[in-house]
């Protein structure tokens, strides 16, 4: 019994290695990428081929040089279905230091130039592909410099990554597939330019998608899509392609201010952005899409300063006066109201402006998240050079194991011409209580209490409150 497995066993191996390799191209046409905001995708092409016999190895070249082999899946959508028994992946590709690698031991053909202007052949052993170091007449050298030779192409060595799988199945009969993986080195961002007119308290907004492919592989006139949002990377391979393949179908809601030819639809707690338009991901290649458009956005601009931490009402910082600037936050409402109402991808929104020469200045730029339609966006530009503010506290007592007591005063500094509003925010514990203050604050929330401070023109407005904290 031992003896028929042992030879079975053998039978097997020697099918496998005798198998027929059959290269798999991509398709002409195109190949589905679907690009997420985690630095990876999925690609989806479809594949033809004919098995030669019944057992044979598929070779899937022109596959992205990080792509996760596991992630693998061939669906045969038309012929006979094929049975994967092992697949490899190999993606060491043919350069001079992979040849030198593999050539340690060996003797190569190295050309050196001469006296006279020619080279000259003379056989060299390769002894590190660091260097690399040769042996010639029995002896070592470094430092050579010339053209070498290799006897021959070493097995394991491809030009390009390729996905190997050994398949049975009918022969001689063709075969059209479905052939998808996830890699990682395709990642897509929103970039957004704001340019602001500060006289109209409104803006002109553009959102471009920003797609990099590092993957080492073009991917040409590629039906492109890029999903907004988190996706659990534990789930299966299937069920992210199968997620994709129905997010393809979905019914795109009609948005005014998304670019032409971009259509976007919500699927699972993320929003799917299609580029109807074939598009070339060149490797080592950002390129910029056109995502949305809108005018005429009203925009509100405040002057904020806000506190760090509330952990400063449990401690004793009499003395420390913490100086700092008035915050500049420019606000708008993502609703059709506003002339928007989409879902906002996080990105990075650059303002522009006009100063009073008509001469376009940049104003700042924020990091903004993942922002639904109807929700607040706001974008920091930095902090006003004029408006200022101390901070110090004047009373704390420790007044039980559980409570703390302490006093205030922030003395708000304005030295423009003109008068300015000031929102104070300030964090809170989990439990507290404002027992005196000057100015009357809002408690809409109740994480964070704000005062909202009048400060005259080259003048001071000053904000004392007391608040009892619970432990």
């Amino acid at each position: 019994m031992r003896l028929a497995l042992l030879l079975a066993s053998t039978m097997l191996l020697t099918v496998a290695a005798s198998a027929a390799e059959v290269n798999v191209p991509a398709a002409t046409g195109g190949a589905d990428v679907t690009v997420y905001n985690n630095d990876f995708a999925l690609v989806r092409e479809r594949r033809s081929f004919r098995l030669p016999a019944a057992a044979a190895q598929l070779a899937f070249t022109g596959v992205s040089t990080q792509m996760q082999p596991e992630t693998a899946l061939l669906d045969v959508v038309k012929g006979e279905p094929v049975k994967i028994s092992a697949q490899n992946f190999n993606f060491n590709i043919v350069s001079q230091s992979a040849l030198l690698e593999r050539a340690v031991g060996q003797e190569i053909t190295v050309f050196l130039p001469n006296a006279a202007g020619l080279s000259t052949p003379i056989r060299a052993r390769v002894l590190s592909a660091d260097g690399p170091v040769f042996e010639i007449d029995g002896k070592v050298h470094t430092g050579v410099q010339g053209r070498l030779v290799f006897d021959k192409l070493p097995e394991g060595l491809r030009s390009t990554p390729t996905l190997l799988l050994d398949v049975t199945g009918a022969a001689n009969k063709d075969a059209d597939a479905e052939f998808s993986y996830l890699t990682s080195g395709l990642n897509w961002r929103a970039d957004y330019v704001m340019q602001y007119d500060a006289d109209a308290a409104r803006m002109d907004l553009t959102g471009w998608a920003t797609v990099t492919n590092t993957t080492g592989v073009d991917f040409k006139d590629a039906k492109l899509k890029l999903i907004a949002g988190e996706v659990n990377r534990v789930s299966a391979p299937r069920e992210i392609r199968m997620m994709t393949a129905k997010a393809m179908n979905a019914q795109a809601a009609p948005a005014p201010p998304l670019a032409d030819g971009v259509g976007e639809a919500e699927f699972e707690g993320t929003h799917v952005y299609t580029i109807a338009k074939a598009t070339t991901l060149a490797d080592k290649e950002s390129k910029q899409l056109s995502l949305m458009s809108a005018g005429g956005v009203p925009v509100v601009r405040e002057l904020t300063l806000r506190n760090a931490q509330p952990y400063i009402y449990f401690q004793q910082m009499r003395g420390q006066l913490q100086e700092s600037n008035a915050a500049i936050e420019l606000s708008f409402k993502n609703d059709p109201a506003a002339k928007l109402g989409l879902p906002l991808p996080a990105g990075v929104m650059r303002v522009y402006s006009l100063d009073e020469r008509d001469s376009l200045q940049f104003m700042g730029e924020s990091r903004i998240d993942h922002r639904a339609a109807g929700a607040d966006v706001r974008v920091a530009l930095g902090r006003d050079f004029d408006v200022s503010a101390n901070r110090e506290q004047t009373v704390y007592v420790h007044a039980s194991d559980t409570s703390d007591v302490s006093a205030w005063k922030i003395t708000l500094k304005n030295a423009k011409a003109r008068a300015v509003k000031v929102r104070v925010l300030e964090p809170m514990p989990a439990s507290w209580e404002i027992t005196k203050e000057t100015h009357a604050h809002d408690a809409s929330n109740a994480g964070t209490v704000e005062w909202v401070m009048d400060v005259p023109a080259k003048g001071q407005a000053v904000l004392e409150y007391n608040v009892k904290s619970i432990r």
